[in-house]
């Protein structure tokens, strides 16, 4: 789970009932879903772990109460009881209806739908553990969004789910829904509750990994049906993230199993992990970030075409420097994916960054050649060794153009943010006076900033 934990920030007697109740709540529906989980042979649940908020860093989370080696099942859960469109009360319906969508999400949405609104539904107790909402920025205001997440990617990439998810509502799901309205109750039809599923998938799912050619964990019709299916995985998904996890979900023939990758002392939280995932990724999906320098997967993004703007700018020959940017974006860009990487110790996209920088410095007869070999399909290798990138302090071999078109580039990128460094950092002196999309704001934009001076650093 992500949601932010709801603690009191000042000490008054209605915000602590308030929170008192909250935790009351959270407690009794905690003990409710363990209580319908182990209700389940097949299930397993160790008894040096509880689940809850007492010891979370979140409203809900697990916990040992007993000291944990590293190996051991802290819990397995059945297949039999995975919520997919498979497992669902309405999985005939889709065997001799199918949902198609762009984003392959709409079956599993609309069961979701069902079974939470189906009283008789086997999955309510698991749906009532869930929290009334996720706090994804999908749910912020436009104009919290554009206060506190410029400059990271998540505006850009909210605004893009937010026109898709209605895309996908009107033109798919509500159809469906009125279609099957006998079997599917029309409560369901309801854009909101679609955007909670919706929110559910994002911050709760889990995809099974494809399985490696030399396992023998399934039988060649089971990966087939099963190796990208999305699964709603009832207790795994009380795990809260930190990039320094210590246990694992391992995805066996007949049942899923969390085992624990150290050891966990008693009083310890138990993490999962929800993938290398930088702080953007974390907030726009999960609802949350982590405090700088916590997440060591963090990332930066520098626009490509501003490195190509501004190693034009700085070319002797600036009318050879334009031909070459405009031939680059215009033949080479659309090949490539994504932007320029940073991460904690240098440049994740190393070769897209050589690529662009040795372009830019072609002569003409060196441009002359690229340019005829480009017609015949771009090849991102000059067969040169680009591990100079790699890593900060190795940067300082770079040649000073290199340098000064990256540190210019970064310089550049910081401009887009809100806030300076400074300004962040005085903030997070008062770090407990702000509210939860504050404070993961705060950490998102300051770690990325970060990212960018040591990138700034390096190439001084």
């Amino acid at each position: 789970m992500a949601t932010p934990a709801k603690r009191p920030r000042e000490e008054n007697n209605d915000q602590n009932n308030v929170n008192a109740d909250l935790k009351t709540l959270c407690t009794n529906r905690a003990n409710a879903f363990l209580k319908w989980f182990s209700s389940n042979d097949d299930n397993f649940f160790s008894g040096k772990v509880t689940i809850g908020p007492d010891g979370s860093c979140a409203q809900n989370g697990m916990v040992a109460i007993a000291d944990v080696q590293e190996g051991e099942s802290l819990f397995r859960i059945s297949r039999k009881i995975l919520l997919h469109p498979k497992s669902s009360s309405i999985s005939a319906l889709f065997e001799k209806d199918p949902v198609n969508s762009e984003s392959g999400w709409s079956e599993l949405l609309i069961c979701m739908m069902h079974e939470y609104n189906a009283k008789d539904s086997p999955w309510k107790p698991y749906f009532d553990v869930l929290p009334e909402t996720v706090d994804l920025p999908m749910f912020w205001t436009e104009e919290e969004r554009e206060k506190l997440l410029t400059g990271t990617g998540v505006v850009e990439a909210v605004n893009r789910d937010n026109k898709k998810i209605l895309t996908e509502f009107q033109s798919v799901v509500s159809p469906y829904l009125k279609k099957h309205k006998d079997t599917i109750s029309e409560s369901c039809d309801d854009l909101e509750l679609y955007k909670r599923m919706v929110s559910y998938v994002m911050a709760y799912s889990f995809t099974e990994p494809p399985k490696d050619d030399d396992s023998d964990d399934f039988g060649e019709e089971e990966e087939e049906e099963e190796k990208s299916t999305i699964y709603m995985v009832p207790m795994a998904d009380m795990l809260n993230h930190i990039a320094n996890n210590n246990a694992h979900l391992s995805f066996k023939p007949d049942c899923l199993e969390m085992i624990a990758t150290k050891d966990i002392k008693k009083g310890e939280e138990v993490f999962n992990t929800y993938g290398e995932l930088a702080n953007w990724h974390l907030l726009h999906m999960y609802g949350f970030s982590e405090a700088y320098p916590a997440n060591h997967y963090d990332t930066v993004d520098i626009p490509l075409d501003l490195i190509l703007d501004i190693a034009e700018e700085d070319a002797e020959n600036k009318e050879f420097a334009r031909k070459k940017s405009s031939f680059f974006k215009q033949k080479v860009m659309e090949d490539l994916i994504g932007d320029i990487v940073v991460g904690t110790n240098g440049i994740l996209t190393d070769d897209r960054l050589f690529m662009v920088l040795k372009v830019m410095e072609m002569s003409p007869s060196q441009f002359a050649i690229y340019e005829e070999e480009c017609e015949e399909g771009w090849e991102e290798d000059l067969d040169e060794d680009t591990s100079v990138l790699t890593e900060f302090e190795k940067m300082k071999d770079l040649s000073q153009t290199w340098k000064t078109i990256i540190y210019r580039s970064a310089t550049e990128s910081l401009k887009r943010y809100k806030t300076n460094v400074q300004e962040d950092e005085e903030k997070l002196k008062q770090i407990d006076s702000l509210n939860s999309r504050q404070q993961y704001s705060l950490h998102l934009c300051y770690g990325q900033k970060m990212l960018l001076y040591k990138l700034i650093n390096a190439c001084k």
